[in-house]
């Protein structure tokens, strides 16, 4: 699990660090035009990278870690399509890329590397250590675009040929969903899989022997163009715990988690985010919904719930993008989505004093 992180110039992000610990859940907000989905896809190639560097006996002795490290960034930010000094954020003085990471219960203990905006595809100034750590531990991200309907099409096609919008994070879910069932009595969190259930009265099951999912409802079955998408969504979560792969040790990043979903849904969502991260799942997400960002402050302040980090991203002076930190229990910190609601509600109170 990732503990701490320091970025500078990655993407559009002159500089990215947090001082405290990331706890079992951070929520990270902002506009859409600040890089959130940057700085999660950088967290991922993290641990991604750790996670298939700890796999060398399976994917071969002559691996190395920058090696790694760099195939999964150049496939995250542009499946293979770009070099990475195109990742390098360009508009700043200092033209070159660097990481400074901190792990927990990982392969790896600390990873640190940088590379100008000259850089193909190798990672020359790189250096890591390891962790004396056996615990299960992988990642998943959950992109914010719906990936079921097509996910007969992109198990087929994309890998052999490229699209645009499907990079690494989606064809390494689709790679995830496509693993059978484990055996019931194998499965983690069976009560989370029975809140995802009593949701929508029903589930979303892959059909025997077939690239095909439907909706199940009682002893009816609906096929995808007949189930709503916010279903099919949060449907990828269920599929991935009957998978045995969101377990403890597992660190789940979702990209907005909470689109096309209504807000008794989106609440529901965050109770069930909020079990994962007590079962020792952590969280990373995105939003710029209120209903999610109100409902994880709710859930903070339960007994013994998990701690949630709020990570608000702006945009200050000169266009650079400013990160703070805050303990949502204590506090629901100042930022657009929250400035929003109270402004909608200001010209409610005017708009009835006419």
């Amino acid at each position: 699990m990732i503990r701490k992180v320091h970025l500078q110039n990655v993407a559009g992000i002159a500089e990215f660090a947090n001082q405290e610990p990331f706890p079992g859940v951070t929520v990270i907000l902002g506009k859409n035009d600040v890089c959130k989905t940057s700085l999660l896809k950088m967290l991922y190639i993290l641990e991604k990278s750790s996670e298939l560097y700890s796999r060398k006996a399976v994917h071969g002795s002559d691996i190395s870690a920058s090696g790694v490290t760099a195939e999964k960034m150049r496939g995250v930010y542009g499946r293979n399509k770009v070099d990475l000094g195109d990742i390098v954020r360009k508009n700043g003085s200092i033209k070159r890329l660097s990481v400074h990471a901190e792990f927990e219960d990982s392969p790896w203990e600390s990873v640190d590397f940088s590379f100008g905006t000259d850089s193909k595809g190798q990672i020359k100034d790189f250096h890591y250590s390891l962790a004396d750590s056996n615990d299960a531990h992988n990642v998943i991200f959950i992109p914010s675009k719906e990936v079921i309907t097509a996910f007969a099409a992109i198990k087929a096609v994309v890998r052999q040929y490229f699209f645009p919008g499907y990079d690494d994070t989606t064809l390494d879910l689709i790679d995830m969903l496509d693993m059978p069932e484990v055996n019931e009595t194998r499965i983690e969190n069976k009560e989370i899989l029975e809140i995802i259930s009593s949701m929508f009265s029903g589930e979303l099951r892959r059909v025997q022997n077939s690239d095909n999912f439907v909706f199940k409802k009682g002893n009816s079955e609906f096929s995808l163009q007949m189930t709503a998408e916010g279903v099919k969504h949060i449907g990828v979560i269920a599929n991935l715990i009957r998978n045995g792969l969101i377990h403890k040790g597992t660190v789940l990043m979702l990209d907005e988690p909470e689109d096309n979903l209504h807000p008794f849904a989106i609440r529901q969502l965050v109770k069930v985010l909020m079990a994962l991260g007590k079962a020792g799942v952590q969280i990373f997400m995105t939003t710029h919904n209120y209903f999610a960002i109100k409902q994880l402050q709710i859930e903070s302040r339960k007994k013994g719930a998990v701690g949630v980090m709020c990570c608000s991203m702006t945009r200050g002076d000169g266009g650079n993008i400013c990160s703070s930190f805050s303990d949502l229990k204590d506090v629901m910190p100042e930022n657009d989505i929250v400035s929003e609601s109270l402004a909608m509600y200001d010209e409610e109170i005017d708009s009835q004093m006419e």
